[in-house]
């Protein structure tokens, strides 16, 4: 697993949102709950933001995240089976944008990054 980056990648997103006045709310990994894996985004500027990934073949409006109370943050709890999972953000319904934060990052074919979470047998 390459968590070095969280070291550099965190720091430097929260600095970037403390800059622009916002409340910082500080980037997530996709966290497993007893409801299923909680997956986080801060994008201020957004007007919709959804989850697309292997578990729901990609699509743009299957699972829709909800906007937060404070510095744009937006999240989803989606139920899925223990498993490796491939996942990217869609802002605004056309713009795929790589997790800032993910348990592991594959290519995507496209020229970005696919994130990966594990759901391991028993976490839930």
């Amino acid at each position: 697993m390459r968590r070095w980056w969280l070291t550099i990648v965190a720091p430097a997103m929260l600095a970037a949102a403390a800059a622009a006045g916002c409340a910082t709310v500080p980037p997530a990994v996709p966290v497993v709950t007893p409801d299923g894996v909680r997956f986080t985004v801060v994008d201020p500027q957004a007007s919709s933001v959804a989850l697309a990934g292997s578990f729901n073949q990609w699509s743009v409006s299957a699972h829709p995240l909800t906007r937060g109370r404070s510095a744009g943050a937006w999240s989803v709890v989606v139920p899925l089976p223990p498993g490796e999972y491939l996942f990217m953000y869609v802002v605004n319904g056309t713009q795929w944008i790589s997790p800032p934060l993910a348990e592991d990052y594959v290519d995507d074919g496209f020229g970005a990054k696919n994130g990966v979470v594990v759901v391991r047998p028993g976490e839930r």
